[in-house]
């Protein structure tokens, strides 16, 4: 199977939105449509989490989805030649001309192995994201959906409104795929097309979906044989441990220590203090965290009220952008109601990963971190991007 090119339609089907560029590419070869994707039909929701990304002239070239308030999935070829600032995302509307939500880009995170690229926004979108699905079955029923070409072979001009249709997951034997990957039906001429890369594969009920995949690639003519997406529940633990984990059941759990009061012993300098650790972002350079070479390197954030806690999550150097063997090594994590009396749920030792998820069941109003060992190289400085509280 083939991955979908930006703009050279006739080498390949991939599953994403295929705008404006993709028509005039093909314009010398190509016929009006009627606007419903091939065997599809209008939007019969809104979907808040569905994006059209585009050029800074609006000019739609994939699909993607919103899977964290400042969090977008889509496929990793879709990004390739773009850059974060010569890009935009128009989300949560049915036309990708006009209404929703227009956010811009900061960083793309390509997985390396499936055709899946995180973009993280440079402000949270306030929109219900979708929520990773952790299984895609053989047998599913699946809804895909994106602006891409609605007729094949030749294409038209893309559909101004969303175009939707429901088809089935496939047996990986069916697309000779591997666990990347995910097949679909094309039964009865239904299908993806150019244009639709990135967008995606929906499992659920109206206000329920999650994601499974985004569109990677097909045949090279639309609406035959099979078409595939990456397969997002395989690498789930790989966009949570960049985006941040999410609540299932499609609606992303809320961040409880985000932009709380947080204070610290010491710290580097002016511009790196405790706040840096809970402003949401890690992306603002490599002051963009709380630093400290004191003796005391403990972080204390307030929640300002008693939660019940099930998750913490730290995302340390390399979730900055700087060395992995800055990440923390030692470290403890620890809840308290009152700030005096703690409790501690969860020591590590020897780390080296950059972003470390923490299962935890208790309650408190604070929460405390505190390095033992700031790095596994260099000196013995805490680097700290963010500290998240989930309930």
């Amino acid at each position: 199977m083939r991955a979908l090119t930006k703009g050279l339609l006739a080498a390949a089907v991939a599953v994403a939105i295929a705008g404006p560029g993709v028509a005039t590419a093909m314009a010398s070869e190509s016929k009006t449509v009627s606007p419903t994707i091939v065997g599809g039909h209008n939007a019969t929701e809104t979907y808040s989490f569905m994006a059209s990304f585009q050029n800074l002239n609006g000019g739609h070239f994939c699909g993607a989805a919103l899977i964290r308030p400042t969090w977008i999935v889509t496929a990793a070829h879709c990004v390739a030649g773009e850059t974060p600032a010569g890009v935009q995302f128009r989300i949560g509307s049915t036309n990708r001309t006009s209404g929703g939500v227009v956010a811009k880009a900061k960083r793309f995170v390509n997985h390396g192995t499936a055709d899946t690229s995180l973009v993280e926004l440079t402000a949270p979108v306030a929109l219900t994201p979708v929520s990773v699905r952790s299984s895609a079955p053989a047998g599913s029923p699946v809804r895909i959906i994106g602006w891409g070409c609605t007729a094949s072979p030749t294409c038209g001009p893309a559909p101004t409104i969303l175009q939707e249709m429901d088809t089935t997951i496939l047996p990986d034997s069916q697309c000779n795929t591997d666990q990347y990957q995910l097949c679909l039906s094309n039964a009865g001429g239904k299908s993806a097309c150019y244009g639709d890369s990135g967008g995606p594969a929906l499992i659920g009920t109206a206000g329920n979906w999650q994601i499974v995949g985004d569109t990677h690639g097909g045949p090279s003519v639309c609406g035959t044989d099979v078409f595939t997406y990456a397969e997002l529940p395989t690498i789930k633990s790989w966009i949570d441990s960049v985006a941040g984990p999410d609540g299932g059941g499609g609606t992303p759990s809320t961040n409880l220590a985000l932009n709380k009061p947080a204070t610290s012993a010491a710290s580097c300098n002016a511009n790196e203090t405790a706040a840096k650790a809970v402003n949401g972002s890690v992306s603002g350079g490599n002051s963009d965290k709380w630093c400290s070479a004191a003796t005391d390197k403990s972080l204390t954030v307030d929640l300002g009220s008693a939660q019940k806690l099930s998750k913490l999550v730290v995302k340390h150097a390399g979730a900055g952008g700087e060395s992995a063997g800055f990440n923390t090594k030692d470290f403890t994590l620890a809840v308290s109601s009152d700030n005096t009396t703690w409790t501690t749920v969860a020591t590590v030792a020897g780390n080296t990963a950059s972003t470390t998820e923490h299962t935890v069941a208790a309650t408190g109003r604070y929460v405390r971190l505190t390095v033992t060992t700031g790095a596994s190289t260099g000196a013995n400085i805490a680097r700290i991007y963010e500290l998240e509280a989930y309930a």
